[in-house]
């Protein structure tokens, strides 16, 4: 089946005076990061035998339904429908849901979105998992998410999700750095996942903005300018005055030191890998020297948050297109193959606007959906976002079966919302006590999520809010405003006014966090957005003893 280079029927009129060049690149950037991680996905952590088992024989050349265990040992075999993406989507398009009008909304990510994540995650890395698990818990900081190996999480689990903090960038020439950090900080500690993520979004952005892969001389060039970047950690309120003490006293090393050692280390793998390209072989041997050189297949380093990161630019340098160079990611046995194909995927669609799909991955519509919505806030056009509960009520599924909830009589996964089934018979684990369901968001995602026999009730807190755009608590970005051309009209301003606000839970949540100047900011900034003045005034009225004492 040949993709076409369709427009979302919901999205057909959203764009008013864009860069339709932008647009198409942002769809193909968006479909071949899925398609590659979809591909890639099959040959994840298997040998030769593995993958024929899998494949059934067929050469790994096309998307394909396929046999996994989920679940780990009281798990269930499952068949994945051709195109079923991994973790490495899942979570990029958590964090795209997360981004709206005002900017990335970190504490939705990291308090709803990654929390429920867990319960309908198709792989995951160890610092993914174990941070996910932290920030389900109450009154849980996303700078201050710290795990056993915290300051040493290193891998590429944030790198594969940060593209739509480049997608929706109004400015390309680095202005979501420091969102990519952010997002980065919630998950990973160590400057190499940190570093690694910064990188392949700038040479996402390179790619956005040009139509050209860089060469892995520019490659050099743009690690090199990272150093630069630890400024804008320096300058957050949160990171530099909260995150790197705790990274500092943790490790007990100086952060400074060990980002601008990771530069150094980023600016070697790129030579590396520099040397290794035969221009005279074919794609397939000279990624498998880059490989060779780089140690992609070191299970030490198997999936490093830097060399993952500089495998896939250099596929994008060496690949004709984008499907080559997903391929050759995926057939790379023994790496990890579906990050470093979604990646590759991710540059490469980029630079090639009219790339046709030879089939198409898992929920394209949505996936076009999403990429439309982020372009259209990089030109400052004001879209509808995702709703999301009240974090200032939001309670946090307990365990992964306690996301799919009843309302009703209805379906529902806290955080995301109402959702269908798509099958009606559930695959049960051995000893019953639990199953894994397929269902279907009413935004158009395909889950395949764990559950309870009998579903408990929807969290009274949990309600979503209406959708419309979230205003972050912190790190929010300036946009461009789109100017309207003659005889064309723009959406209405769909940007928040008035959500209402429950004036009793935010004097409850202040006063439970009335040593938290970020919490206490955060519920002072909602009150003023959200209520009126006289709520305000109430607000701090009923703080002021609590404060001066």
């Amino acid at each position: 089946m040949t993709m076409t280079n369709r427009t979302p029927p919901e999205q057909a009129d959203l764009f008013c005076e864009t860069d339709n060049n932008r647009v198409a690149r942002t769809r193909n950037s968006m479909l071949w990061a899925a398609y590659g991680d979809a591909l890639g996905f099959i040959s994840e952590l298997v040998d030769e035998k593995g993958l024929k088992r899998r494949t059934q024989g067929a050469p790994l050349d096309r998307l394909m339904d396929w046999r996994r265990r989920v679940g780990g040992r009281g798990g269930v075999d499952v068949v994945l429908p051709a195109g079923c993406w991994s973790d490495d989507t899942q979570l990029r398009m958590a964090v795209s849901r997360s981004i709206g009008n005002h900017g990335f909304d970190v504490e939705t990510f990291a308090r709803i979105e990654l929390a429920v994540w867990p319960s309908y995650a198709l792989g995951g890395g160890r610092a993914s998992k174990a941070a996910a698990k932290n920030l389900g818990a109450p009154n849980a900081l996303w700078y201050a998410n710290t795990f056993s190996g915290w300051c040493d999480a290193g891998g590429n689990g944030a790198a594969m999700r940060i593209q739509p903090h480049v997608w929706a960038s109004a400015d390309l020439n680095g202005g979501y750095l420091l969102d990519v950090i952010v997002d980065s900080v919630c998950t990973h500690g160590h400057p190499r996942a940190i570093v690694g993520a910064c990188f392949h979004a700038s040479t996402l952005a390179h790619c956005l903005r040009t139509g050209t892969a860089p060469t892995l001389e520019e490659c050099g060039a743009i690690a090199a300018n990272l150093g630069d970047a630890l400024s804008l950690i320096k300058g957050h309120q949160s990171l530099g005055a909260m995150w790197v003490g705790l990274w500092e006293r943790e490790s007990g090393k100086q952060f400074q030191e060990v980002w601008q050692a990771t530069v150094v280390e980023l600016c070697d793998a790129i030579h590396h890998a520099a040397t290794a390209v035969d221009t005279k072989s074919c794609l397939t041997e000279t990624y498998r020297a880059v490989s060779d050189r780089l140690g992609l297949a070191d299970k030490r380093q198997q999936g490093s948050g830097i060399l993952t990161t500089v495998a896939a630019a250099a596929l994008a340098v060496l690949a004709d297109n984008p499907y080559e160079g997903c391929a050759a990611a995926a057939n790379a046995l023994g790496t990890d193959t579906d990050t470093i194909a979604t990646m590759a995927g991710a540059l490469l669609g980029a630079c090639d606007a009219t790339a046709q799909l030879p089939e198409e991955p898992l929920d394209s519509n949505y996936l076009l959906n999403e990429a439309d919505r982020l372009t259209a806030i990089s030109q400052g056009q004001q879209v509808n976002s995702h709703p999301y509960p009240d974090t200032l009520t939001w309670t946090a599924p307990q365990t992964q079966a306690d996301a799919l909830v009843s309302e009703n009589g209805h379906l529902v996964v806290e955080g995301l919302g109402p959702v269908k089934e798509q099958d009606s018979l559930p695959s049960w684990g051995p000893r019953k006590d639990f199953a894994w369901q397929w269902v279907q968001t009413e935004f158009g995602q395909t889950l395949l999520i764990k559950r309870r026999p009998e579903l408990p009730s929807r969290k009274a807190g949990n309600i979503l809010e209406s959708p419309n755009p979230p205003l972050p608590p912190s790190t929010p970005r300036p946009h461009k405003t789109a100017k309207t051309p003659k005889n064309k009209s723009c959406p209405p301003n769909e940007a928040p006014l008035d959500r209402g606000l429950d004036l009793d839970a935010a004097v409850k949540h202040a006063k439970e966090h009335i040593a938290d100047n970020t919490q206490l900011g955060y519920t002072v900034r909602r009150a003023a957005r959200d209520g009126t003045i006289n709520d305000l005034v109430a607000l701090v009225t009923s703080l002021r003893d609590d404060l001066r004492r």
